[in-house]
């Protein structure tokens, strides 16, 4: 664990990797993916600090509490969630926690077609940014982007690939 770092003035908030809650426990890289682009559409925030996703997803599969990876993080907010994937269809639960009094400011969960896994996560950034602006009284602009339509198995193999590159494991595959 490195130096803590002072909390920043303004909101802050750090993105934690969601946890894979699937029957075969296989889908980690879409967890991974799908933190990383929240984390993405929240950085384009005016006005909110959003720290690095490696600063935050090393606290993957650490049992530390949400206060405690907040105050090495030097963060005022953390988004937690956790992902499920049956057949083609994708549940994502996400949670915005203030880390002051370790207690939640939005959590809500999406169903959804896993062919609509970026309006969601969009979506999921949007709301967390109306949240923050809601209960810090500041006006951070909506938390959107233009997207394209994208091919998901594409996305899917694409994930898969950049988790084994980040594991440096089977290069072959990746």
């Amino acid at each position: 664990e490195g130096a803590e770092e002072e909390p920043a003035a303004g909101p802050s908030i750090a993105v934690l990797p969601f946890a894979d809650l699937s029957a075969a426990g296989d889908q980690e890289y879409l967890g991974d993916g799908v933190a990383e682009e929240i984390l993405n559409v929240l950085a384009s925030t005016e006005g909110l600090r959003v720290t690095s996703r490696t600063s935050a997803f090393a606290f993957k599969d650490r049992s530390l509490s949400i206060p405690e990876i907040a105050n090495i993080l030097g963060v005022s907010h953390v988004v937690e969630g956790s992902i499920r994937k049956q057949g083609d269809r994708v549940r994502i639960t996400g949670q915005l926690i203030e880390v002051a009094d370790d207690s939640h400011l939005w959590s809500d969960t999406f169903d959804a077609d896993l062919g609509d896994i970026f309006r969601l996560q969009d979506q999921i950034a949007g709301n967390i940014s109306q949240a923050l602006s809601q209960r810090l009284g500041l006006a951070l602009p909506a938390a959107t982007r233009a997207r394209q339509d994208w091919d998901i198995a594409a996305y899917e193999l694409y994930l898969r690939a950049r988790q084994l590159v980040v594991a440096r494991a089977d290069y072959e595959t990746a």
